[in-house]
C-alpha cells in the first residue's frame, strides 16, 4: 500500500475533513482517509490498483477545496 500526502487549502472545519474523506473515499483503490483542517494535511492510503494518483487531486478540487502540494497532475 503506498500513502500520498497532499496538502490543500479551503478546509477551515471537521465538516470539510469529513467531505474530503467522503469524496476520496468513493475512488477505487483508496483505503483511509486522514483529513486536519487545522494544518490542512491530507494522507491518503491507496492499494496498487490506483495508479493515478492524480484523480485524488481533482477530486478535492471538484469538491471545493485547492491541493497545493502533493499528487502530480
Amino acid at each position: 500500500m503506498d500513502t500520498v500526502e497532499l496538502q490543500v487549502t479551503g478546509m477551515s472545519c471537521a465538516g470539510c475533513e469529513q467531505r474530503i474523506a467522503t469524496v476520496l473515499g468513493r475512488v477505487d483503490g483508496v483505503r483511509d482517509v486522514s483529513a486536519d483542517h487545522h494544518s490542512g494535511h491530507v494522507q491518503v492510503r491507496v492499494g496498487p490498483e490506483l495508479a493515478d494518483h492524480a484523480v485524488l487531486a481533482e477530486r478535492i478540487e471538484a469538491a471545493g477545496f485547492e491541493v497545493t502540494e502533493g499528487a502530480s497532475r
